[in-house]
């Protein structure tokens, strides 16, 4: 009988051992690593593995010769980093087709605007049991996220966009983020922002857009506490700094109808902070929370702040938005449409359907910095997940376009 229940008790582990994604990259091998889509766009791949460190460093150097033979001519490049229970597999049970749609997406971008387009993928093991149903692993998910967007993630980031600054002065480079991909991207970035930031300040010079890797990184749907944007718009705010050249130099986009990070993220970090045995992966546990009740009038308290994700956290929003009018336009005309889109002090985004300004809130507001943090209609994105339509083509270029 004891070896019976010795026998039970391995059974849950050997199925979830089978059940477990790749733990060691998809594409290392040469003919993986890059990819031709179209004539005009092509596609490379970047891995970094659950402790945060790069795969292979040769890999990279793939893709950062690629960008090199690419920029002939003028190159629009995306990187993308994509957000929980996705990595690199073409396999829907073990990938769950993010990348097949950021190859899509990829196209559509290059048919529109007619121009070289490259895609970098930044994968690392968002999902990490392939039969398992989503949910579950959560907690170390979010803890992996953290590790990526630490050294290797920096480092990467960082040398695709000097890589593509130095092959062709004409290229245009946005970094985008999605979900615990967002994350990734605010952590990678943040501080190395901050740093950049604190220096040229003290050295009083202005700051400049390729003195950073990228012309825009934007979030989407940030799986991440609102408590990290608020360090970054201090470091802003703190030295008056109000935008870079005129623009932005980060977006954080959330639709309000993203069920994930306005209902279930708070629930997890609840949860992860109060249930024994939940909180052993929650590295966001925090600990004591600081007041200021005079600036906290504007910017929400810490507490506020910590148990809310970055999109549905009112008091950080740049802008608010509003519908103008309905109208049908297609891919190529969003694309055209979108191409100058400021607006006093917003900028208007024509969608497929439906056009949309965004302006700032009215009266006294706490953001007024490079870092915006914008809502966005679920029209645009009816849900945490419907990043890849046509209305992202929009989005894309009409907030390119304000780094002009």
């Amino acid at each position: 009988m004891a070896a019976m229940r010795i026998i039970l008790c391995l059974v849950p582990l050997l199925f979830l051992s089978s059940a477990c994604t790749n733990t060691s990259g998809y594409r290392q091998s040469p003919e993986l690593t890059l990819e031709r889509l179209d004539p005009k766009v092509s596609l490379g791949h970047v891995e970094i593995d659950d402790q945060g460190e790069l795969i292979s460093f040769d890999q990279l150097k793939r893709v950062t010769a690629k960008i090199e033979a690419e920029s002939t001519e003028p190159l629009l490049m995306v990187v993308y980093i994509h957000g929980w229970n996705h990595n690199a597999s073409e396999r829907l049970v073990t990938g769950a087709g993010d990348l097949h749609d950021f190859r899509e997406m990829l196209k559509d971008l290059g048919k529109a605007s007619g121009r070289k387009v490259m895609g970098v993928f930044v994968s690392w093991r968002g999902r990490s049991l392939a039969t398992f149903p989503i949910g579950v692993d959560y907690f170390h998910r979010h803890a992996a996220a953290r590790r990526v967007g630490g050294v290797s993630g920096t480092e990467v980031l960082h040398e695709l966009g000097a890589a593509a600054r130095g092959a062709n002065p004409k290229n245009r480079i946005v970094m985008v983020g999605h979900s615990l991909g967002g994350a990734i991207l605010e952590s990678a970035m943040a501080e190395s922002i901050s740093a950049r930031v604190a220096m040229d300040s003290a050295r009083g010079r202005q700051l400049r857009r390729k003195d950073f890797p990228a012309d825009l990184m934007v979030s989407i749907n940030s799986a991440e506490s609102a408590i990290y944007a608020r360090q970054l718009l201090s470091t802003f705010k703190n030295r008056g700094i109000k935008d870079v050249e005129g623009g932005p130099l980060m977006i954080s986009l959330t639709s309000q109808r993203d069920f994930i990070t306005s209902v279930f993220w708070p629930m997890g970090n609840l949860m992860g902070r109060w249930v024994p045995g939940l909180n052993f992966f929650n590295t966001g546990v925090a600990g004591m929370y600081r007041r200021d009740p005079k600036i906290d009038k504007l910017r929400g308290t810490q507490a506020a702040a910590h148990r809310s994700t970055v999109g549905h956290f009112d008091p950080l929003f740049s802008h608010k938005f509003e519908k103008l009018k309905n109208q049908e336009r297609s891919l190529e005309e969003l694309y055209w449409d979108n191409r100058d889109a400021r607006e006093l002090d917003g900028f208007l985004v024509r969608g497929e359907k439906e056009v949309y300004r965004f302006s700032r809130p009215e009266g006294s507001y706490y953001n007024d910095t490079p870092y915006w943090i914008v809502p966005i209609p679920g029209a645009f994105m009816r849900s945490h997940h419907d990043q890849w339509n046509p209305n992202f083509v929009g989005l894309l270029a009409a907030t390119m376009s304000l780094t002009r």
